[in-house]
């Protein structure tokens, strides 16, 4: 598709190929970096996209996809072969690490919504106006692209579809996601579990695992040996997800040092959905944290506490470092995090940075007076606690319910 018509193409064409120029010229000005910082905003708010753990640079994929789009409008030539292979290892390495297919297309169909979003948002008056008069030849490359990503991952899925650890995970994502539901159990679900060695004797243990430093391959191949023993386990990338019953073992398991397991106790139908959120979150701040083994979640509770309430966590942080970040005080947003850290002693602060220690209590004048904290009162100093605390572990908390998206 020529989206961007090269000029002198007829007396017909000629209006369109104006239009067309104008368009291209806009749309050389993004800077594609800027772009996809505006998309990530978004994609951290669809649970498809935050609750799959995958060991890729996710920034990075974002980036590849956004310049390969605004190359392809810009210069009117769709993806090349060699383009056409990487998106396929792309696309192929979400299908082996277990990414429902119907998930990997929502992110895509959302990501160009989120493009188009971030192009009005970042364009000045006159070129929104003309993206908003040519939104047509735009939407015709994004939905271009996107036929283009249907098929590819129709393939990607394709190749995976025989291999028997990836049937086993599908089916135990199946009867996963309808026992969590408290959808009453069909014949189908019984098939599903009889082909498992699962038992559908409730009550049932949620757990989330996690192999730390190990690939997408050897989560896949943990789901099955836990398929083997009688879990009912599948992958979410570089995560472990499932039910166990009631007396399952983990002894053999947890020989492996790289385990790290979060477990509930065995509980009815209606609290598992809820529950295994908490666990996927108790498992990523263990994993940061450099834990091993069992972990649990009185171990955690304040990070735990900030994860259940995303929203006003995001504004305790917003409310603490807003100030700062506007005044693009930088260095005294960096004195206020280790003052946090060493537990507000000024002395070991100063050192930790390292500066003087009256330019640390100059600089502690300068944020209490920004911010209207005060460093000595325990109210305040909660405050700062809570948001360097979400700072740290919101990258890491994958929400499975995840906050609600403006596109549905």
């Amino acid at each position: 598709m020529n989206v961007l018509p090269p000029s002198g193409a007829g007396a017909g064409a000629g209006a369109g190929a104006a239009g067309g120029g104008e368009l291209r010229r806009v749309l050389e000005r993004f800077d594609v970096g800027v772009v996809v910082r505006r998309m990530e905003a978004g994609f951290g708010r669809l649970p498809a996209y935050t609750r799959f753990e995958w060991p890729v640079d996710r920034t990075a994929v974002v980036r590849w996809n956004v310049d390969l789009i605004l190359r392809w409008m810009v210069n009117g030539i769709p993806p090349d072969s060699y383009l056409r292979s990487e998106l396929h290892e792309f696309l192929r390495a979400r299908a082996v690490a277990g990414q429902p297919i119907e998930d990997s297309i929502l992110v895509y169909r959302r990501g160009a919504r989120m493009f188009w979003e971030a192009l009005l948002d970042l364009a000045g008056d006159e070129d929104r106006a003309v993206l908003v008069a040519e939104w047509d030849t735009v939407w015709g490359c994004l939905e271009d692209y996107l036929d283009l990503v249907v098929d590819v991952f129709a393939r990607a899925y394709a190749d995976q579809q025989d291999a028997p650890s990836t049937a086993g995970d599908r089916r135990a994502r199946a009867l996963f996601d309808r026992l969590c539901a408290r959808l009453p159990v069909t014949i189908e679900d019984r098939d599903r579990a009889a082909r498992l060695g699962f038992d559908l004797t409730e009550p049932y243990r949620p757990f989330a695992a996690r192999l730390a430093g190990a690939t997408v391959a050897s989560h896949a191949a943990l789901a099955s040996r836990l398929r083997t023993a009688g879990a009912l386990a599948f992958t979410e990338g570089v995560r472990v997800t499932g039910l166990t019953p009631s007396g399952f073992g983990w002894e053999p398991f947890l020989e492996d040092p790289r385990l790290i397991l979060a477990q509930d106790p065995p509980l009815a139908r209606d609290r598992l959905g809820p529950a295994v959120d908490g666990l996927r979150a108790l498992l990523a701040i263990a994993a940061r944290s450099g834990r091993r083994g069992r972990v649990r979640a009185d171990d955690y509770l304040p990070e735990l506490l900030l994860a259940d309430s995303p929203e006003a966590s995001d504004r305790i942080v917003r409310r603490v470092f807003g100030p700062l970040e506007r005044a693009e005080a930088v260095d005294l947003a960096d004195t206020l995090r280790c003052l946090a850290v060493h537990g507000f002693d000024s002395t070991a602060a100063a050192a930790a940075l390292p500066v003087h220690r009256n330019t640390l209590l100059y600089r502690m004048g300068r944020i209490e007076k920004l911010t209207g904290l005060s460093l000595k009162d325990q109210r305040d100093r909660t405050l700062v606690l809570l948001a360097v605390t979400w700072e740290a572990v919101a990258p890491d908390i994958q929400s499975a319910s995840g906050r609600p998206d403006a596109f549905d």
